[in-house]
């Protein structure tokens, strides 16, 4: 996923060559106060024809209920098309993502909603939020979680998440995420977001945990997303060598599988089979 500050022409440009598989149109973080309204005039304009976006999905990041420009937001993408993603930021509760449903899905019930969880009483209610009708996917907002618990956000290196601090949250949004059939989503985003091989290792940190997407922030950092957030042929490969394995051995009555010296059970050809899903060959 690509954020794209809508008015900046030089980043606006990029998306229709952009490699990514979903567009974030953002009113918040990089729109100024003095611009919102601006911006939210021209994201309402340029949904109006899709065709600049060559069939890519498309998130649309609005303000929190907190802000002035919050409802005016919702109340404005109530009557966008059904298939465009609702992002939420900062989330502090399920009444609240009630309430968001309440004035954005009034008329188009199944539009989509995308909760950031960047507070800790998010945290806490993760459950209530995550289990919500309608919401789709969960993201972790690290940097904004930090500054709400007053923690670390980084590691001394500044290459990963600070572990004492954000391992928790993370860990429980992927938890929660895969216990309600989400797609949950981490950043590009490091101090050093230059350096690519610490971006690398940063995103790959996030697939380890399970997330199953990334927002970049940077078009540099797409091909480092779709490479590292996608199964490569060699894990494919045995992947697919696992699962046969282990069905072989199912169909002539055997609990598992013994393949390379190494047992092969259930929960392991499990992990394969979602590995080959996640990759598109089941």
């Amino acid at each position: 996923m690509l954020e794209v500050p809508v008015l900046n022409e030089k980043f606006w440009s990029k998306v229709p060559t952009a490699n990514a598989s979903t567009i974030m149109l953002d009113l918040e973080d990089s729109a100024t106060p003095d611009n919102k309204e601006a911006v939210r005039a021209k994201i309402i304009d340029v949904l109006k024809d899709r065709s600049y976006f060559g069939g890519r999905g498309i998130v649309v990041r609005v303000n929190n209920l907190a802000t002035p420009w919050g409802r005016d937001d919702l109340a404005a993408l109530a009557d966008a098309d059904d298939d465009i993603v609702i992002c939420y930021p900062k989330v502090s509760s399920g009444d609240e993502i009630r309430e968001v449903a309440r004035i954005l899905l009034a008329g188009r019930p199944n539009r989509g909603l995308y909760p950031m969880i960047e507070t800790a009483r998010a945290v806490i209610e993760l459950d209530q939020i995550a289990n919500f009708e309608g919401v789709v996917g969960l993201h972790f907002g690290y940097v904004d979680y930090a500054a709400d618990v007053g923690s670390r956000p980084f590691n001394d290196a500044g290459d990963d998440l600070h572990p004492a601090s954000a391992g928790y949250a993370r860990t429980k949004i992927a938890v929660a995420a895969a216990a309600y059939g989400l797609f949950c989503t981490g950043g590009s985003m490091i101090p050093d977001y230059r350096d690519l091989a610490k971006v690398e290792s940063f995103i790959k940190g996030w697939a380890d945990v399970g997330y199953t997407a990334c927002i970049g922030l940077s078009p540099a950092h797409l091909d480092i997303i779709n490479r590292v957030m996608s199964p490569n042929d060699a894990e494919v490969a045995a992947a697919s060598e696992l699962c046969a394995a282990y069905e072989q051995a199912v169909a002539a009555g055997a609990p598992a599988a013994v393949l390379n010296g190494k047992v092969i059970t259930n929960p392991d050809y499990r992990v394969a089979s979602l590995l080959l899903a996640r990759a598109g060959k089941v």
